[in-house]
């Protein structure tokens, strides 16, 4: 019999334990023995993750992107197999990797079993599998609170944003990746790991967790009108082509600004500026759904 140790953060888990629990039974009846554990913080879902000693077992975490990348530092360590049950807001961890939505669904996903070895990403020695950004996504994250995501789910992300670019704060940054250099004023840079973030915009058109490559795009200062108007490339990952837009792909980059900057990752804070950005590739295995492959043609 497979075992798993199954990690619940408590607060994503409110108004779904119904749907939780009836995942847990189609997890035991398929053959996976359970053992599931609520995790009142970060630090706590780590001990239980670091004293999990099943070699042959699997790591179930139960939340959002948040409590996902409060895990990724304990899973990488000990290599353990893992695998989601979504239970946030955006889930964009979730789309990234194929798993569906619905919980239930998602746990016959790990019944399937199939593995993956994806990317994992670091700023500053911290971990992140989404994407970290500095200036307006970080604004946006600000205008969230925990009442808006539960009333208007991932339509929250749309009124945060709206009321974020109307603030529209610059700031000169210096971006340094595989060789290339620039120096420029901007307000939102990103650097992506996985494919989605914001709940459900793409990073870029072509990116996977399986490419062992970052996305760097970077706006430069525009009207709030013009901004509204990158919401179809934001969405669609296409900003190649877009006017006061800087798109890079690379392995290494680093970026720095003139005062130290909030950078958040995966909805959390991890760290400020200047920031160094590595990709470990297939550093995770992953039980996932289906993933976009790398685009082998892409220049």
């Amino acid at each position: 019999m497979q075992h798993a140790l199954l990690v619940v953060n408590p607060h994503s888990r409110n108004g779904r334990a119904e749907e939780l629990d009836e995942a847990v039974k189609l997890l035991e009846a398929s053959g996976i023995a359970v053992c599931v554990r609520l995790s009142q913080s970060a630090a706590a879902m780590v001990a239980e993750i670091e004293d999990y000693q099943r070699k042959d077992g699997i790591v179930i975490v139960a939340g959002g992107d948040g409590t996902i990348s409060a895990a990724l530092s304990s899973v990488y360590k000990h290599q353990h197999t893992l695998a989601i049950l979504p239970l946030g807001t955006a889930n964009d961890f979730a789309r990234s990797v194929g798993v569906p939505q619905d919980i239930s669904e998602a746990a016959r996903v790990i019944i399937a079993g199939k593995r993956e070895r994806i990317n994992l990403a670091q700023v500053n020695n911290k971990y992140f599998v989404n994407v970290a950004h500095i200036g307006l996504g970080v604004d946006v994250t600000h205008e969230l609170t925990p009442e808006t995501k539960k009333y208007f789910g991932v339509f929250a992300y749309l009124g945060a944003f709206i009321r974020a670019i109307k603030r529209n704060r610059s700031f000169r940054v210096h971006m340094k990746a595989d060789g290339w250099q620039c120096s420029v004023k901007a307000i939102h840079l990103a650097v992506g790991n996985g494919r989605y973030y914001g709940g459900g915009n793409i990073v870029d058109e072509h990116s996977t967790v399986l490419d062992g490559q970052l996305n760097l795009f970077c706006i430069k200062p525009q009207r709030w009108w013009q901004l509204l108007l990158l919401g179809p490339g934001l969405r669609s990952g296409n900003l190649q082509t877009a006017d006061r837009v800087i798109c890079r792909t690379a392995k290494e980059i680093s970026v720095r600004t003139t005062r130290p900057k909030e950078l958040e990752a995966d909805g959390e804070f991890k760290t400020k500026t200047p920031a160094k950005f590595t990709v470990l590739p297939q550093a995770i295995e992953l039980i996932a759904g289906t993933i976009p492959r790398p685009d082998t043609n892409k220049v």
